[in-house]
């Protein structure tokens, strides 16, 4: 006597449905994760590229530091291309998510931005951070501007950018414009 093979049942198409919105709503959650820290005094951090976050409604621009802009590539030193723009995005998440930020006001740039020096609890400059990890190149140029020194380091420890080849950010932004 031979059997039938056992028929599996099927779960009702609803199941289905509520699996997804219940997938959709646990990726929005770990995307929303992703984009906003939640800082000390309750404020909430989004960072938006490599020098630049808002706390709460407030933009802020990163005193002294150009990062690469996050669309942008450059080259490791096998010539093969990364996203530099979006790791330095990731460099200054991991340092602003070390907690205890301020940022001290400095000035306005032309986009209303509030130009500060930021810190956090182990980092006492994040702008000297950035480019001392090669995230971020001195805005005064090789040479002059505040963190000269620490420029001068990541380009002979090879760090970052400063492993392979790369367009500085200014010249990137000229070549591609904004889009508006």
């Amino acid at each position: 006597m031979t059997r039938a093979p056992k028929r599996r049942r099927r779960a009702p198409p609803f199941v289905y449905l509520v699996l997804l919105v219940l997938g959709l709503l646990l990726i929005g959650f770990v995307d929303q994760q992703r984009r906003e820290i939640r800082a000390d005094d309750g404020s909430t951090v989004v960072v938006r590229d490599g020098d630049s976050l808002a706390i709460d409604q407030t933009e802020f621009r990163i005193y002294g530091i150009d990062a690469p802009e996050l669309r942008q590539t450059c080259q490791d030193q096998s010539g093969k291309s990364w996203r530099c723009g979006a790791a330095a995005k990731t460099a200054l998440r991991n340092l602003v998510s070390q907690g205890g930020l301020r940022c001290s006001p400095q000035s306005r740039d032309r986009f209303g931005r509030v130009v500060a020096n930021c810190r956090v609890e182990r980092n006492p400059d994040i702008g000297e951070a950035m480019v001392r990890d090669g995230f971020a190149v001195n805005y005064g140029g090789i040479g002059s501007g505040e963190y000269g020194a620490a420029e001068a380091a990541a380009r002979r420890e090879k760090r970052g950018i400063w492993k392979g080849d790369f367009t500085t950010p200014s010249d990137w932004r000229s070549d591609h414009p904004r889009s508006n």
